[in-house]
């Protein structure tokens, strides 16, 4: 009853658009209401304008979010000699804004002994892999290394096994997430390692010993693995043999459960003192780039994905011409469309744009995707790139400069394919990227 005598005493007044009521008594002051009613406007227009800040600043906030990607580097773990670059001592998170390109080195993710290659598995999204040393002295073997995402972005150990070889210097992971193929380069071994169904490192399914030589005496004694990845349809998988100046080709017999090397096609040879160093495959699977590292050129092979062949179609340098200096292929990556490749060169520090016309070779018309034409030479933007690769998106190009202790973006046109250096960030002795 109190309770209503007092609301029937009062006057109610709505508060605008927020939905407030407030009550005034009936013997509240005339000549302190219209006040009163202009202070209530002021507020709620002032409340008005942050609320609208407030909303903008909170989307803004989500956009942003989107917009950023983690990546993992990889990298040798040495000393800088720096005072103000310290030492690397694993594998560093870093994160790239997807609109602007800016990358920012967000620190240390998981310790490990010179994790210098590392990759992601093509299911398991948060599933990642590692190349690197033996921490416990008590192998030779290098040791490849299962981690798994953290909700922080670090990276948690699942397990590690040892490589099957010596300076595992390349890894990736099969198509269908069940097989981890490893080059080790001074052992002149490729291996292939079982998967378990969380994507840690089963036991080792089998091991290849390369054979092979070639005529640069300080490069070539014997054979050195340095790639080893899946065709797109993960048939068969290639090997470069740097020092035997070949590709070796392997297969899973599903019947005995055991990689075998491929005798219908077992080696592909390159030209001498070439070097074969890394390769890509056209993402329709009907070409192989070959990056040759001594040489300094490029190979287009036609390839069979049904028995794994390769044939020579083109040869072209990756270096522009005049130039004389010293000089070794490092890297090599492909667009998402197959129309452009991205090669790294260490001494003339400079990205070469390849784009894969379908001009005459020789009075023939070709498909597209065969010819090597270069279209863009440009500066690194440090000393020694040893790595190189597009993000998923395909719009980034990361290069690592491994001397100057930087990892450089550029944004890919998305029509010409070429490049222009948006943006820098440091980290020690980076060689190599995963998403």
């Amino acid at each position: 009853m109190e309770m209503k005598e007092k609301a029937g005493r009062c006057r109610r007044h709505f508060g605008g658009m927020f939905g407030f009521f407030f009550l005034i008594p009936n013997d509240f002051p005339p000549q302190y209401l219209s006040n009163l009613r202009m202070n209530m406007k002021k507020n709620l227009t002032i409340l008005a304008i942050l609320s609208v800040f407030a909303a903008a600043f909170w989307m803004n906030s989500v956009c942003c979010a989107e917009n950023i990607v983690t990546l993992y580097a990889g990298t040798t773990g040495n000393p800088t000699n720096d005072p103000n670059i310290p030492p690397s001592e694993g594998i560093y998170r870093m994160e790239l804004n997807m609109e602007t390109g800016a990358l920012v080195n967000c620190g240390l993710a998981a310790k490990a002994k010179g994790p210098s290659w590392v990759t992601s598995h093509p299911i398991l999204k948060d599933v990642f892999y590692a190349a690197a040393g033996n921490e416990d002295g008590t192998s030779k073997e290098s040791l490849i290394i299962a981690f798994k995402k953290q909700a922080d972005g670090s990276l948690e150990r699942l397990n590690s096994v040892n490589s099957g070889g010596t300076c595992a210097c390349h890894m990736s992971i099969h198509p269908s997430g069940k097989f981890a193929a490893v080059a080790n380069y001074c052992s002149g071994q490729v291996s292939f390692i079982e998967l378990n169904a969380d994507g840690s490192l089963g036991k080792m399914n089998a091991v290849f010993k390369l054979e092979g030589s070639g005529p640069n005496k300080a490069r070539q004694r014997s054979s050195c693995a340095h790639f080893a990845a899946s065709d797109p349809n993960g048939k068969f998988t290639l090997c470069c043999d740097l020092g035997g100046d070949q590709i070796t080709s392997y297969f899973f017999d599903e019947t005995e459960k055991v990689w075998k090397e491929n005798t219908d096609c077992p080696q592909t040879r390159t030209a001498s003192g070439a070097g074969p160093r890394h390769l890509a495959f056209a993402p329709n699977g009907k070409y192989v780039y070959v990056l040759n590292e001594l040489s300094c050129t490029l190979d287009a092979f036609a390839y069979d994905e049904k028995i794994g062949s390769l044939t020579l179609v083109q040869s072209a340098p990756m270096l522009p011409p005049g130039y004389r200096g010293s000089n070794k292929a490092a890297a090599i990556d492909i667009s998402k469309d197959g129309r452009f490749l991205y090669v790294t060169n260490r001494g003339a520090n400079l990205v070469t744009v390849f784009a894969l016309d379908a001009d005459p070779v020789n009075g023939e018309k070709m498909e597209a995707g065969v010819v090597l034409n270069p279209i863009q030479y440009v500066p690194a933007g440090g000393d020694f790139p040893r790595f190189t690769g597009l993000d998923p998106s395909g719009n980034f190009l990361f290069v690592p400069c491994k001397k100057t202790h930087n990892v450089n973006v550029f944004r890919v046109h998305p029509v010409t394919g070429k490049l222009t250096l948006v943006s820098s960030a440091q980290l020690a002795w980076c060689t190599s990227i995963a998403f």
